[in-house]
């Protein structure tokens, strides 16, 4: 088929529409005629794609707040676009992503799922392949590229956000009244997304606390602690029990372009399993990557140099893309990230150093 206009869409989080941003790159790079537009229902998501140059438009819904009503108002505006297909990033194994997909309109492409696959209505799509939990999202996703006649990457790409100058701007002068020069900057990003119960991924707070001081004493470095307006609370209680605000400090007054651009200022980054991980990997800062019940053969921080810190348990990982909320099934209140010591995160940093 000769697509002419395509939808994307990426409704999962941040870092699910960072690693989409290969398949959309490879995609414009392959077939430059064709439009790309990319739907996504998170404010952040939409600051991924703006003003990239193989994005034509981004449009936003609030699936999840707004009335059903401006919910079905918004796609029938979509349709009204007749796309020739409708792409689905993975992870999208919901009943409520597909029918959205389907009501757009266009050729429906996606992927079948190896968990709650049917009672998701995944068979509704027109093209698809097989998740494949062996290898990581970003080649799930370009795993799609041959429905449009490209082959798959000799070479993928990394993740793409692209920064303005106004952006990186607005990151060195929060550096420069906020941090000293002398010092090395490491990043922290102590949170991650609530929904489906994914409070349980964070490693201890006060894990991070003590972890911050002895980087400040043995390494002459500086905290930044990184995180939205929402983990305000969970980055001023980390700041306060390191005790030296004048090198434990919270990232406050960037969004999240500049946050990146801040990112790229660290010599690491030390995080959850969270948007934020992807998005150090896309401004490529070296990552200590925190895991508990995911997969981190999934998730890993893509193309950047990374440590993995976990512990290799029998029961994980243990979650899988789908509605379900994460539960503890081995009923040990989440060992898998509370067994993660300061020291083992230490020398991941040091190794990454």
């Amino acid at each position: 088929m000769n697509y002419k206009k395509i939808l994307c869409m990426c409704l999962s989080g941040v870092g699910d529409a960072l690693t989409f941003s290969p398949f959309i790159e490879e995609l414009k790079k392959a077939k430059p005629e064709i439009l790309i537009d990319v739907l996504v229902m998170f404010r952040a998501s939409e600051s991924i794609y703006e003003n990239h140059p193989a994005v034509n438009k981004v449009f936003y819904s609030d699936f999840v707040n707004q009335s059903a009503f401006k919910s079905f108002s918004d796609v029938i505006k979509l349709r009204r676009n007749k796309y020739d297909a409708v792409v689905a990033a993975l992870p999208a194994n919901r009943w409520e992503y597909n029918v959205i997909q389907q009501m757009i309109g266009g050729r429906s492409i996606g992927h079948q799922y190896t968990h709650y696959n049917k009672i998701n209505l995944n068979f509704l799509k027109r093209d698809w392949v097989m998740e494949d939990e062996s290898i990581h999202v970003v080649e799930n996703n370009l795993n799609l590229l041959k429905f449009f006649g490209v082959p798959y990457p000799e070479n993928p790409p990394g993740l793409s956000i692209k920064l303005s100058d106004e952006n990186i701007a607005a990151a060195e002068k929060w550096q420069a009244l906020n941090t000293e020069a002398n010092r090395i900057k490491i990043g922290f990003h102590p949170g991650t997304a609530l929904f489906k119960n994914h409070i349980n991924k964070r490693w201890e707070p006060e894990k991070f606390a003590k972890l911050a001081v002895k980087l400040v004493e043995e390494l002459n470095a500086e905290v930044l602690v990184f995180g939205g307006h929402e983990e305000k609370e969970l980055k001023d209680r980390i700041c306060s029990a390191a005790g030296i605000p004048e090198h434990v400090k919270p990232v406050e007054g960037t969004n999240l372009r500049e946050s990146a651009a801040l990112i790229q200022k660290c010599k690491v980054m030390v995080s959850n399993d969270s948007a934020l991980l992807h998005l150090s990997a896309a401004v490529q800062t070296p990552v200590a990557a925190i895991f508990a019940y995911t997969s981190p053969y999934f998730e890993y921080p893509w193309q950047v140099k990374h440590k993995i810190i976990r512990k290799d348990l029998p029961c994980s990982p243990c979650f899988f893309h789908s509605p379900k909320a994460a539960k503890c099934y081995a009923g040990k209140d989440f060992e898998c990230v509370k067994s993660i010591t300061i020291e083992e995160v230490f020398e991941a940093v040091i190794e990454l150093l």
